[in-house]
């Protein structure tokens, strides 16, 4: 885990961050909205093959770094295993279906729990700035967890106004590598393979 400034706990939000693209327009409008406080937590499981998730969490890493973001990077020994173990028997569904909810939930749900442990308020999820998720079904998941670990949810559309239009020009002038599926060996097309 990396290590994040300690007077930010007890008033931030914990957002679930999935790459540095869909990063960039998301902490803007978490800005504006007044908060100042914003832990960026990098759970992700599903990124397949390892070279590719290590790309995304180092784009991430040195994205944050270079922007002074606050990011916390979750890993351990058995974290890709658990998530396999929850996607058992969905494998094969379309994208969008029950497998991609099952994800959804499974990193949600670390982010709840990450930030129960350091007593954070809020958590929301960037991976509404994608045209290709269900910011309603983000938003289901999402208050569901809420009313578990009893932390607000703050159900954010951020493509919406041009958000994803608006975060891969921050992308481009960042000079970003833009990947071309979700993360999970599943979502990887088949011409790609």
């Amino acid at each position: 885990m990396n290590e994040i400034k300690k007077d930010i706990y007890n008033s931030s939000i914990v957002v679930h961050a999935c790459c540095a693209v869909c990063l960039c327009h998301p902490n803007e409008v978490l800005k504006t909205l007044g908060y100042e406080n914003i832990i960026f937590y990098f759970y992700n499981p599903n990124i397949f093959p390892i070279e590719e998730y290590e790309r995304r969490k180092n784009e991430l890493i040195s994205h944050a770094e270079k922007y002074n973001i606050n990011i916390l990077v979750e890993e351990s020994e058995d974290y890709i295993n658990k998530w396999y173990e929850d996607i058992e028997g969905f494998e094969h569904e379309k994208e969008k279906g029950a497998r991609c909810d099952i994800c959804f939930y499974h990193r949600l749900n670390k982010t709840f729990e990450y930030a129960k442990k350091i007593g954070a308020k809020t958590v929301s999820t960037i991976m509404t700035i994608s045209p290709h998720k269900s910011s309603k079904k983000l938003e289901s998941i999402g208050t569901k967890l809420s009313d578990i670990f009893n932390i607000d949810y703050l159900p954010v559309d951020f493509k919406k106004q041009d958000g994803f239009k608006k975060t891969n020009i921050l992308a481009n002038e960042n000079g970003l590598y833009r990947q071309d599926y979700c993360g999970c060996e599943f979502s990887i097309r088949k011409d790609e393979q």
